[in-house]
């Protein structure tokens, strides 16, 4: 039995050995559960809409049979009925229905074992592939955000714009796959022998057979089987797919926290408390609380520049809606967060975060003026300010562009940014999740920046952001936030 990380550094032991490709299959590899599924449930809406129920409920319900049963006969089947479910919507329709499939379903259910594969794999200079019976409309979205360019797929007759309701022989499926990744070998003059293939499934051994680096992940039980008697890899993802019943209850436990705050602070502003101390004990259960019952442990690098020296700006980059519970954690006493004013509506959260002086910002508005007034006031009085300059999170926590706000106001104020760089928050919840999942949280936080040093805020600002990307660029090696076993 080896870990995840061992495998990486096989990987990285192929590097600059030849010219190589990484196959990936996609369903159950890179992402959790099947695709078709997802984008089937957004196409058989059009259908219902368009008094085609019948059919529509029809392509579902095979959908979810094929899910148990993965035999050649049957997925074909279910292409051919999928197929003709979609028989004249144009092409741009099912694009879109692609995009809005995987923000509302796949995003969420990116493995990130499989991420780390991906980037081990770029990182030895290997070509990357995937190669699925899925169409192009699901696999699309995925393949952009894990930048992989090259795509081997099952294609759909379109003429002029519009689906005919034919399926393009043969299916990258089988067989079907095997020829597709021979072409794509050969297009990278790569041998065979060079290649690897991570699947799920026992249709893809034709392919599996073939390649010399084999890796069956989280296999069926016919794949498992054959590949303990070859001897190939296992590899067993648990980042996403269905939650077993600890964390279920350790989500319902931390949501009843989080209402349970708000009702405590309620309380206490009946009572008289004051303002500042009713916040800072609400930020404290809710960090203590609700990250114990979240199963978040912590692993803080730099833990004495939290404290070094307040009033601050905290900066931090936003991957996951347990950030605050996080940085609560973090911070325990005496801060503002700055959030988007939809929060403020929020039924859960909203009254909590009303509570604890939150400062809502409309990013539609364009005077902020009354946004500045406040903030300085809050620093005037002693209190720090959590600012995630970022303004939106991505799937895989990559840095997006800072905006300039907190260096701004760090420099009238006179007072410090303390960058707060947040590793794998994403890890317990993913941008679209629902199911929080105990993790290991990395922190670092880096050593203030004096308000004096800052003569440029835009420089200061891109600075700041090119040292976030640096932190957080992505080694697959790099410290792990999970432990993945393989069984070979």
């Amino acid at each position: 039995m080896t870990s995840l990380e061992t495998h990486l550094r096989a990987i990285e032991q192929t590097a600059d050995r030849g010219a190589t490709v990484a196959f990936f299959d996609l369903d159950r590899t890179l992402i959790a559960g099947y695709s078709i599924l997802a984008l089937a449930i957004e196409t058989a809406q059009i259908g219902v809409r368009r008094g085609q129920w019948w059919q529509s409920t029809k392509v579902v319900r095979d959908l979810l049979k094929h899910s148990v049963d993965s035999s050649g006969s049957n997925y074909h089947r279910v292409v051919k009925r999928t197929s003709k479910a979609l028989s004249g919507i144009s092409e741009s329709a099912l694009t879109r229905l692609g995009e809005q499939a995987y923000r509302k379903h796949l995003a969420r259910n990116l493995y990130r074992e499989a991420i780390s594969l991906v980037e081990a794999h770029r990182a030895a200079g290997h070509k990357l592939v995937i190669v699925s019976a899925a169409s192009r409309y699901q696999i699309e979205p995925v393949a952009r955000v894990l930048g992989i360019e090259e795509i081997c797929c099952t294609r759909l007759e379109v003429i002029d714009g519009r689906f005919t309701g034919q399926v393009i022989a043969p299916l990258c499926y089988g067989e079907g796959k095997l020829l597709a990744a021979r072409r794509s070998a050969r297009k990278h003059k790569a041998s065979m022998k060079r290649c690897w293939f991570y699947s799920d499934s026992s249709a893809d051994l034709p392919l599996l057979r073939k390649v010399g680096h084999p890796v069956a992940v989280n296999p069926s039980d016919k794949l498992g089987a054959h590949a303990r008697a070859a001897n190939w890899p296992q590899l067993q993802f648990s980042t996403r797919g269905m939650p077993n019943l600890e964390n279920i209850a350790r989500t319902a436990l931390t949501l009843q926290t989080v209402l349970a705050t708000t009702g405590i602070g309620m309380a206490n502003r009946r009572l008289g408390l004051d303002t500042y101390r009713n916040a800072n004990q609400l930020t404290r259960l809710l960090g203590d609380v609700g990250s114990a019952f979240a199963g978040l442990e912590f692993e803080i690098e730099g833990a004495e520049n939290l404290r070094r020296e307040r009033p601050a700006i905290f900066v931090f980059n936003h991957q996951s809606l347990l950030d605050s519970m996080v940085l609560a954690h973090l911070l325990r006493e005496d801060v503002v967060a700055f959030c988007k004013k939809e929060m403020s509506d929020n039924p859960v959260v909203g009254p909590l975060l009303r509570q604890v002086d939150t400062i809502f910002v409309d990013r539609g508005e364009t005077d902020q003026r009354e946004v500045l007034q406040r903030a300085r006031e809050v620093l005037d009085s002693g209190r720090s300010l959590v600012i995630a300059p970022e303004g939106t999170r991505s799937t895989l926590g990559d840095i997006q562009p800072f905006k300039h706000g907190a260096f701004y106001m760090a420099r009238k104020a006179g007072v410090p940014i303390v960058p707060i760089v947040l590793h794998n928050v994403k890890d317990a919840l993913p941008k679209g999740g629902m199911v929080i999942r105990p993790a290991t949280i990395r922190v670092t936080a880096l050593e203030p920046i004096a308000a004096e040093s800052i003569r440029s805020v835009r420089q200061a600002c891109t600075d700041l952001e090119e040292r976030y990307i640096e932190l957080l660029g992505k080694s697959a090696l790099a410290a792990l936030p999970y432990e993945a076993n393989a069984v070979a």
